[in-house]
């Protein structure tokens, strides 16, 4: 279990980053700071930076509320103008994960930015190409989570992986290969002696595009192409 004291210092160590990004934070912010009704539900956080209002729950493993609840929070919270809601995982915060590159890509450049990798990997710069790959993998949970209201577009890779995971859209072995593709990323990005193997990057090139396609984000086309170019390699 997490102590109440564990699970206030996390809180605080999420509100010192969002300070440093330039937002005014409120912890346990009373309900009168919130210019509507949220029945139920106290906040962890309450960010403010411009025009733009954050309510954050910092989660941990041991006390997660049902998903119907998140997204009836979420679609309260949504219905403000320039109001946010978001999710944090207590364990992620405290795990460098090594941000390299963005996560923000949507539907429509999702399958630009997998032709430019099949590019890369062509080229068996495949320590360059594993963390593409993570990206756009990540990226289409992210699209994934949005278009079935869990809001957890502010959450690290890992608890991505966990949402994705609740909501049954990767089983228990793909998570635990998530999990070790997360590694070797991390791997990649933090140590120049860290090298990556064609069958790894295959391994991942097949694994990523095939889950990709079969949440609807990509066509079958570019699965096929990832086929040839792997057998052809």
């Amino acid at each position: 279990m997490v102590s109440n004291s564990e699970q206030r210092t996390s809180i605080e160590v999420v509100a010192q980053a969002l300070e440093e990004k330039g937002y005014s934070v409120v912890i346990e912010p009373s309900p009168s700071t919130i210019p509507f009704e949220l029945p139920n539900y106290q906040p962890d956080l309450l960010a403010t930076r411009g025009d733009e209002h954050l309510i954050i729950e910092v989660k941990s493993r041991d006390f997660a509320r049902p998903l119907e609840r998140y997204k009836e929070i979420s679609e309260i919270v949504s219905r403000q103008k320039n109001w946010r809601f978001m999710l944090s995982t207590i364990e992620d915060r405290y795990q460098d994960e090594g941000t390299v590159l963005t996560t923000d890509i949507d539907t429509k450049s999702l399958a630009k930015f997998i032709s430019k990798l099949e590019l890369i990997l062509d080229t068996e710069n495949y320590d360059l190409a594993l963390p593409y790959l993570w990206t756009a993998y990540i990226s289409g949970m992210r699209i994934l989570g949005q278009r079935q209201g869990v809001p957890i577009d502010a959450a690290s890779d890992k608890s991505v992986l966990n949402y994705m995971y609740s909501l049954g859209e990767i089983s228990n072995e793909e998570y635990s290969n998530s999990l070790q593709y997360l590694k070797l990323r991390n791997e990649i990005v933090h140590r120049l002696d860290i090298k990556i193997s064609k069958e790894q990057a295959n391994e991942m090139r097949l694994f990523v595009i095939g889950k990709l396609v079969e949440w609807g984000l990509l066509s079958k086309d570019l699965l096929t192409l990832a086929h040839h170019n792997t057998a052809g390699s």
